[in-house]
């Protein structure tokens, strides 16, 4: 359960910084107090910022805050299950399962991610083991159904790709090239010089 809460954290976290810089946040530049003067007397002065207010308005400020109150929700639930009523945790844990369910279905959370919190969820509000084991098996089974029908979904979407299509073309030409060279130019091994071979196909066909 502990090593789950570490690595809920961790996604959470880098979630958190990732949103916080897309707004434009970032640690290593200083603070702007003398480029922007009037906003500072007006802070000072305990008048409202208009362009902070502006800022906070905005659809992904909106969003930075649900996600914070979502890993605030999702640290506070895992930290204090096992003191709360059976309903007050079931109510809790529904909460963020619905949660989960948003970002996951807006590619916000990956699949690992997502499988992570609801295998901690399981282990929060089910008390018997095997039923836990059990469940977790079923959710497995689900990513992994769910993982293969996104790949063949992928294998059929690449099919009709007339680049794709035509980059295949060239790398199987490319590496029948380079199994059959001598001597490997630049001074790079075969391995390498494959790959930048293959690179530039790539870069050539989808520019």
């Amino acid at each position: 359960m502990n090593r789950n809460i570490l690595m809920l954290g961790l996604a959470l976290t880098v979630a958190a910084c990732a949103a916080a810089v897309s707004l434009g946040w970032n640690p290593l530049r200083p603070a702007r107090a003398q480029a922007a003067p009037a906003n500072t007397a007006a802070a000072s002065a305990g008048k409202p910022d208009p362009s902070l207010h502006n800022l906070l308005a905005t659809p992904k400020a909106r969003d930075y805050q649900q996600r914070k109150q979502f890993q605030s929700d999702a640290h506070d639930f895992f930290r204090k299950a096992a003191s709360l009523g059976p309903a007050e945790r079931e109510r809790r844990a529904q909460a963020l399962r619905q949660d989960i369910e948003r970002y996951e279905n807006a590619s916000e959370l990956s699949a690992g991610e997502s499988m992570l919190l609801r295998i901690g969820l399981i282990q929060a509000t089910v008390a018997d083991e095997a039923q836990q084991a059990a469940m977790v098996q079923q959710l497995a089974a689900r990513y992994r159904a769910d993982a293969k029908r996104r790949e063949q979904q992928w294998v059929e979407q690449q099919q009709h790709d007339t680049r794709f299509q035509a980059y295949k073309q060239r790398e199987r030409v490319v590496v029948a090239e380079v199994l059959a060279m001598q001597q490997i130019p630049g001074g790079v091994t075969r391995d390498e010089y494959l790959r930048q071979r293959l690179q530039a196909e790539r870069e050539r066909v989808y520019r």
